[in-house]
């Protein structure tokens, strides 16, 4: 069972970004939103140019993550979440870290561009409700 989950550069960036630009108390709840934002949109967020593409801890070069920190008390929530997304029940190991690191990888762009399309962060507050 891992327990670890690496970001890449890119998507630590936007976590550290948004979670000052919507005063959220940590990375962490940033990540949850993402993760949300990436489950409204069809298809499975491993596959890029028709081929799944695998979790590689090696690639990823942003922070390392507690799976506990990410997802507290709710782990078997969004591996709920995601096996309904996916219509499929699939092992520990493919929910943690490949396809939290793909919701999050997906759901991240999602929600900086959907923030920033809003402007501040009221405007995408309401929105978001």
């Amino acid at each position: 069972m891992n327990l670890r989950l690496k970001t890449s550069l890119d998507v630590e960036t936007k976590l550290t970004e948004l979670q000052s630009a919507l005063q959220l108390s940590s990375k962490a709840a940033v990540m949850r939103l993402a993760i949300a934002f990436s489950l409204r949109l069809p298809g499975d967020p491993r596959i890029f140019d028709g081929k799944i593409v695998k979790y590689d801890v090696k690639k990823q070069n942003g922070a390392d993550y507690n799976r506990f920190t990410i997802f507290g008390t709710d782990d078997d929530v969004y591996k709920a979440l995601m096996q309904q997304h996916l219509k499929e029940n699939f092992e520990d190991d493919v929910f943690f870290p490949e396809l939290t690191n793909a919701h999050l990888s997906r759901g991240i762009v999602e929600l900086n561009g959907d923030f920033k399309l809003a402007n501040n962060k009221e405007k995408f507050l309401r929105e978001l409700l």
